[in-house]
């Protein structure tokens, strides 16, 4: 093993971390931004909370628990390839958008596998989700400067969104069922 080239690294990470918790001081925290993704996250978790059927709270947390831990392997991915970044985020020391795979995407899939029970009709609503993301909800992230596109384009992200919803729901009705 090189030594060299990890000392290099470790000291590349070091400034990388200092130049990101400036940025953060000095330009995010109390942000516009930053006030915006406080208030996504605490308002979606509010309403989810009121809307969720308590009868079925195990099953749909199961949802939430899959998709935003697959949000958050994506993102991680995402990040590592350089194929976006987020400039505004709720803390420093983490890469993720905290905001959007534990609040946005579970939130969303949750409540989409509560009312949307027969397949039919849920792939038609995560379909109808999904373009509204990639249309509507990313641009404005990205007009916002919480999300930056370095090389990557909206409607990649639309098969992902497809085919999680898909994989979390086969996944999952596989399990509620082997559990009744």
């Amino acid at each position: 093993m090189d030594l060299a080239i990890m000392n290099e690294i470790i000291d590349t990470h070091e400034k990388y971390s200092q130049l990101k918790k400036q940025h953060f001081f000095e330009n995010t925290l109390f942000s516009f931004q930053w006030w915006i993704l406080v208030t996504i996250t605490v308002v979606l978790w509010m309403i989810w909370a009121v809307m969720v059927d308590k009868k079925r709270l195990n099953i749909i947390l199961l949802v939430g628990l899959i998709t935003s831990l697959l949000a958050l392997i994506m993102d991680d991915i995402g990040i590592s390839l350089n194929l976006w970044t987020y400039p505004s985020q709720l803390t420093y020391f983490v890469s993720r958008l905290y905001p959007v795979d534990v609040a946005i995407i579970p939130v969303f899939y949750m409540l989409l596998y509560q009312y949307f029970r027969a397949w039919k009709s849920y792939l038609v609503v995560l379909t109808l989700l999904s373009l509204f993301a990639i249309f509507v909800s990313e641009p404005i992230f990205s007009e916002l400067d919480i999300y930056t596109l370095l090389r990557w384009k909206y409607w990649y992200s639309f098969p992902i969104y497809i085919l999680m919803g898909i994989f979390v729901k086969g996944l999952v009705d596989k399990i509620e069922r082997k559990c009744t």
